[in-house]
């Protein structure tokens, strides 16, 4: 069975990432879960309504932290800012150039991707993927 982000608890996360478990923490990876994929601004104004006297240097500290323990992946659209997700599954991403937003793909499969480049000097271990287009909603306007 295929892990959702419904199903994850963000303190079993942490735990296993061997990082403390503190409110702030908490609440950071409760926002990112809520809304799939959000950028740092995102993550503070949300965090901040909850705990006012956050800054953002301390947001920006977490994400790092979460994001080198491997909890977070970072997803760099072109010409925008860094979206942030919990680390869940390996999977691939379509971005919508109308209105930037994101929608989670099932990954190809390695072997179909070594096979599509033959150049590949080595096994492939993992794959990370952005395709950009024009989601429904923007095409139907």
């Amino acid at each position: 069975m295929q892990t959702t982000l419904s199903n994850i608890n963000v303190k079993d996360i942490l735990k296993k990432a061997n990082l403390k478990i503190t409110p702030q923490r908490i609440l950071i990876l409760e926002v990112i879960k809520e809304k799939g994929h959000a950028t740092i601004d995102d993550i503070y104004n949300q965090v901040k309504k909850q705990y006012p006297s956050i800054s953002i240097a301390t947001v920006y500290k977490n994400i790092h932290n979460l994001y080198e323990k491997g909890v977070l992946r970072e997803i760099n659209p072109q010409k925008d800012k860094a979206f942030y997700e919990i680390t869940i599954y390996n999977h691939s991403h379509f971005i919508c150039t109308s209105c930037h937003n994101i929608y989670d793909i099932e990954p190809c499969d390695n072997q179909i991707i070594q096979q599509c480049f033959k150049e590949i000097p080595g096994k492939i271990s993992e794959l990370e993927l952005n395709v950009y287009g024009i989601c429904e909603n923007c095409a139907k306007k």
